[in-house]
């Protein structure tokens, strides 16, 4: 999209074409993991590029949100909705990550009770949080249970008769659908989850949520892997169904912004490298932010060969 020109008219101005703007989606960003060798020079947070691709393709900008920000109220001003994305910061060992997300949520709430459309999207570790914070107890340890569904694991969808007449899935085109619920094609790199029966026995996970789809780790034991909000326009899963969440962003009544404006928006310095080595291997690309300017940032050294050479830990 080319950004829209300058005009001095008012009256030109209202004859602008709204296709000219651009919704705007707040991505939280990841915090690294400082036991990694090159944490300091790479930077403070991450997130996969494909993210950020993901919701380029349905013609949705990113506002990066750093974790760590002490005015998550500025950020949410600016956007019409929200994306939990995957990563390696575990809410156990990154409570200020998991705080970040859970204000998030409670200001969504809030805009959606104000009559004001505003849908949030989970993805794998964004996905887990959403469940922890919808269980009310913080319990970043142990509401979480462990699955054999790490390392690049393709699955099917199993749908539940509340997830055949959910919003999503009568929301995505009838291919997609159909391939999901019937070829192994949904990738699952998670170590955590939920099991239906847990899901169920949750009076306000289960009265907050629907389960749409399972599906079954290596063992055969199964997991909760698409969630709906029942009163919210929220939803998370494991693999990322984009284009519904892009059409959910564009309920938003909030005006867009052109791309001069996006960008202007952008105020975190970033650097965009191979990190397939380092984050192992779950991703070929990501974005490093730069929440504040140090002498341990270097972008330099920060580098896809160094990244090469990392010592193996916990995520990215």
């Amino acid at each position: 999209m080319q950004q829209t020109r300058k005009i001095k008219s008012s009256a030109h101005n209202k004859t602008v074409k709204s296709g000219k703007r651009k919704f705007v989606i707040g991505i939280v960003s990841v915090p690294l993991t400082p036991t990694k060798k090159y944490f300091k020079v790479c930077g403070d947070s991450y997130i996969a590029s494909s993210h950020i691709s993901w919701l380029k393709s349905q013609g949705i900008e990113t506002i990066v949100i750093p974790y760590d920000t002490k005015d998550l109220e500025k950020y949410f001003k600016k956007i019409h909705g929200l994306y939990l994305p995957s990563g390696g910061a575990f809410a156990g060992t990154q409570m200020e990550y998991y705080r970040a997300c859970k204000k998030l949520m409670i200001m969504a709430m809030k805009e959606n009770d104000r009559g004001n459309y505003f849908p949030v999207w989970g993805c794998c570790m964004g996905f887990q949080q959403m469940l922890i914070i919808a269980d009310g107890k913080d319990d970043v340890d142990h509401f979480l249970q462990k699955f054999d569904s790490y390392n690049n694991l393709l699955c099917a969808i199993n749908l539940t008769e509340e997830g055949k007449h959910s919003k999503i899935m009568n929301g995505i085109d009838e291919h997609t659908r159909k391939r999901i619920t019937t070829m192994k094609c949904t990738l699952n790199n998670h170590m955590l989850g939920i099991t239906p029966a847990k899901f169920k026995k949750n009076p306000l996970v289960n009265d907050f949520y629907k389960i749409v789809g399972t599906s079954s780790d290596r063992k055969g034991k199964e997991f909760v892997a698409i969630i709906e909000g029942h009163h919210y326009p929220f939803n998370g899963e494991m693999n990322a169904l984009v284009r519904f969440f892009g059409n959910e962003v564009k309920k938003n009544k909030k005006p867009g912004y052109t791309l001069n404006q996006v960008k202007k928006m952008q105020t975190m310095k970033s650097k965009k490298i191979d990190c397939f080595n380092y984050s192992n291997s779950l991703y070929k690309k990501c974005t490093f932010f730069w929440h504040k300017r140090t002498s341990e940032h270097n972008k330099k050294l920060c580098s896809a060969a160094q990244l090469a050479n990392q010592d193996t830990g916990g995520g990215v």
